[in-house]
């Protein structure tokens, strides 16, 4: 089950890496719009911000798969592979309970705004029902992954060893041996 967790997540980040070279070609031609022509669009900067928020929110697994999320190195840094893995353990009880919460009242937020047909407000005034639904999406591909992580951490407590199958890169890979 860990393989298809990360391969749903590996596929998820690779394919919404795409959006940052569309988001990059919509900014590139409202610039060009802009400045050259003095044409600007109307469009250009909702379909970035709404471009970067997909992005952001489903890359979330595949961040935390390649280990990606930010840590403080200061001490963790220090500790042994197999001190890490008994930290992260520890410390997954918060993150689990950030992304219930996450799951949770983004579902409504976004189940919400579907039922009011909220739009965006602005000149395209876009519904806003599909980029909301993208929180829990996110955060649910985050939470499978986290239990993925928190699995393989269990196992690296319990035996010091990376458990087989597990992939030796992102934050496994900066692991130093006991």
């Amino acid at each position: 089950m860990t393989r298809v967790i990360n391969r749903v997540n590996e596929w998820v980040g690779r394919a919404v890496s795409f959006l940052l070279v569309a988001m990059m070609v919509t900014i590139c031609y409202e610039i060009v719009a802009r400045y050259f022509f003095n044409r600007p669009t109307i469009w250009s900067f909702d379909v970035s911000t709404y471009l970067l928020g997909i992005y952001c929110l489903l890359g979330g697994g595949f961040a935390l798969l390649r280990g990606g999320h930010v840590n403080v190195d200061i001490l963790y840094g220090r500790f042994t592979f197999r001190k890490r893995a008994v930290l992260d353990c520890i410390t997954s009880f918060f993150f689990f309970i950030f992304i219930a919460v996450l799951i949770w009242n983004g579902w409504k937020m976004s189940y919400g705004s579907l039922l009011q047909k909220e739009t965006s407000g602005t000149l395209l005034d876009w519904p806003l029902f599909p980029t909301m639904f993208m929180v829990p999406v996110g955060a649910l591909l985050l939470l499978l992954q986290g239990v993925v992580k928190f699995v393989n951490d269990l196992l690296i407590a319990i035996s010091g060893e990376l458990p087989e199958g597990a992939k030796a890169e992102g934050i496994f890979a900066r692991s130093r041996e006991e």
